[in-house]
């Protein structure tokens, strides 16, 4: 197997990747990157590597090292390979694999690595939706694209202070999404009093037609008001008027607030991704 780092990606090469991602999330159930890693495809700059697996000159697997975290597309035992190349390039390193039956787990676990935090897919049914009002003063509308970025981003990092990733996005991160095909306005609710952005749910609708909880915060100072409910209830409601039959959504297993919510709505158990670590 012949494994190489590539400064970019060219429309080739990205095209040969979003093949062999699809194929591997055929194969396991469960797409091998984040949306942020397919993001990424396109990108070239300090702190992103690209690298790739060929067997007998076909492409098998792809890596991607962002800023000390991998990920990694595996179609053709590539991932124990992929990841010894990674390793050359960073000295702390967290692995994600991305559903229970990826083989990227298993391969990280035989080099030494450990389970460093977990991340589990939730689904329901969007029927028998519950009734669930906003708090007295608040308003609901949808996001306005080249206004509320500004706000979102920092509510968004107020709400997601602790958060690994989330509460570090930039309004790269969120223009880059807007461009996005799935990306629609309509399913991207903020919540305020007088005009101050206080919490937000922004959906997504994933091609095969599953609606997505894809990020859902509230800001610090309207904790305690009910809002969360309110705005899980709300973006449920609208995912459903577009015609999407079931909802997904992803939260750490030791985020137990937001499992309480989530459970408390009818949320189940469906997948889980685990990220691993070893330290140098």
């Amino acid at each position: 197997m012949d494994v190489a780092v590539v400064d970019a990606l060219d429309e080739d090469l990205r095209d040969r990747v979003r093949a062999l991602i699809k194929q591997v999330k055929t194969r396991d159930g469960s797409p091998p990157l984040s949306d942020h890693a397919m993001l990424q495809l396109g990108a070239h700059r300090s702190g992103l590597v690209h690298v790739l697996a060929r067997a007998d000159g076909q492409l098998v697997g792809y890596g991607q090292l962002d800023e000390g975290t991998a990920e990694i597309a595996d179609a053709g035992e590539a991932a124990e390979s992929l990841l010894a190349e990674i390793e050359q390039h960073a000295l702390d390193l967290v692995v994600w694999s991305h559903g229970k039956h990826s083989p990227v787990g298993p391969a990280a676990q035989a080099r030494g690595y450990a389970k460093h935090r977990a991340l589990w897919q939730l689904r329901r049914p969007l029927t028998d939706l519950p009734d669930k009002p906003m708090p007295a003063g608040l308003t609901l509308r949808a996001f306005v694209p080249g206004q509320d970025e500004g706000a979102w981003l920092a509510v968004n990092a107020a709400a997601f202070a602790s958060h690994a990733e989330q509460g570090r996005w930039t309004r790269a991160d969120i223009e880059a999404r807007e461009a996005e095909p799935w990306f629609d306005p309509a399913g991207f609710l903020l919540a305020e009093r007088d005009g101050a952005l206080l919490g937000f749910h922004w959906t997504k609708v994933h091609p095969a037609g599953v609606g997505e909880v894809y990020v859902l915060g509230v800001a610090p100072a309207a904790q305690g008001l009910g809002l969360g409910p309110a705005l899980l209830v709300a973006g449920l409601k609208h995912l459903a008027g577009q015609g999407v039959n079931e909802v997904l959504l992803y939260v750490d297993d030791d985020n137990t607030g937001a499992m309480k919510l989530y459970r408390r709505y009818g949320f189940h158990d469906h997948d889980l991704d685990v990220q691993y670590a070893r330290r140098s």
